[in-house]
């Protein structure tokens, strides 16, 4: 059985050994305080207060937090027509492979539009700034509201993609490159596809709210992200601990209690806690990096520098 708000705040309780109906700290505290631990522990924003110099705990992949998301890849085009800043239509040769509603990326600016024509995008707001004509025009998808982090992205079923960050977009573009060497066979003949057998960095994540694909000179193929989500936020004594079970108990509680006992200076009892929930915690992320490593057999994953292995 999951665990639930109500059972951390039962254990947290039962540490600090008060009654929940009589202690100094209510639950909208104790509930703010097991959240913030359950975040942390996600998130790896854990530092380790013994060690020398306080180095921040390294924190592995976590597959309970895996989720994925799935894009159609959209062939960037250009600007046929020179944009002026406010503008609400824009044209471009052929809007056919992009969304009928969603956001375009045009020399880092983010542009919104809520209908097309053939060639024109209309409803369109957001031009911050005036693009010439001839201006690359992507498509821009938005992130999973869940999104944490990303994990890796497939392209295609085929291909492991790396990432880039956005601000360094323009600095990778003039020396992109392809390779034509993929052998596609199915059921009726074997054939030389035109599809990129080595990418470059070819997307980023912007402001964790976007996801851009760029530089694509196809349309159509699936875009695959795996990412690590967010923690579910517990409000309702029933709400789900994201945290599987034989690490929920024995690390949110101990955290949540160890805050409170250091503020209240409680040395010798938040030592004692402290150096509990941090073997868990290190154990936790080194049972389910191992989890994850042996996940991985017969995968196609990277290794070294945008090489592929299959293993």
């Amino acid at each position: 059985m999951s665990k639930t708000l109500q059972n951390m705040r039962d254990i947290s309780y039962a540490i600090l050994k008060e009654d929940e109906d009589t202690s100094a700290y209510p639950l909208t505290l104790i509930d703010s305080l097991i959240n913030g631990a359950q975040l942390s522990i996600c998130s790896g924003n854990l530092t380790d207060l013994l060690s020398a110099g306080k180095q921040q705990i390294t924190k592995w992949p976590l597959p309970f937090l895996y989720s994925d998301k799935y894009y159609t890849s959209v062939q960037d085009t250009y600007l046929s027509t020179t944009t002026s800043i406010g503008a609400t239509s824009l044209s471009i040769n052929d809007t056919s492979s992009f969304s009928s509603t969603w956001y375009l990326w045009i020399n880092e600016d983010i542009i919104t539009y809520t209908g097309k024509t053939s060639t024109t995008f209309t409803g369109v707001t957001w031009v911050d700034f005036a693009h010439l004509s001839g201006a690359r025009v992507s498509q821009l998808f938005t992130l999973p509201t869940d999104f944490a982090s990303s994990v890796r992205v497939i392209y295609n079923t085929q291909i492991v993609l790396s990432q880039v960050d956005y601000r360094d977009l323009y600095l990778r573009l003039n020396n992109y490159h392809w390779n034509y060497t993929l052998n596609i066979t199915n059921s009726t003949n074997s054939t030389i596809e035109r599809f990129p057998r080595d990418l470059p960095p070819f997307y980023t994540i912007i402001s964790w709210t976007y996801f851009l694909p760029f530089q694509l000179d196809v349309s159509g193929y699936m875009i695959h992200q795996i990412y690590e989500k967010t923690p579910t936020t517990l409000s309702s004594w029933s709400d789900t601990v994201t945290i599987p079970d034989a690490y929920s108990e024995i690390t949110i509680p101990y955290i949540t209690v160890w805050e409170i006992l250091m503020h209240r200076g409680e040395e010798d009892r938040w030592l004692k806690i402290y150096n509990f929930w941090i073997a868990k915690i290190m154990e936790m992320y080194s049972y389910y990096s191992n989890q994850n490593n042996e996940s991985l057999n017969w995968q196609r994953i990277t290794t070294g520098k945008d090489q592929i292995l299959n293993i």
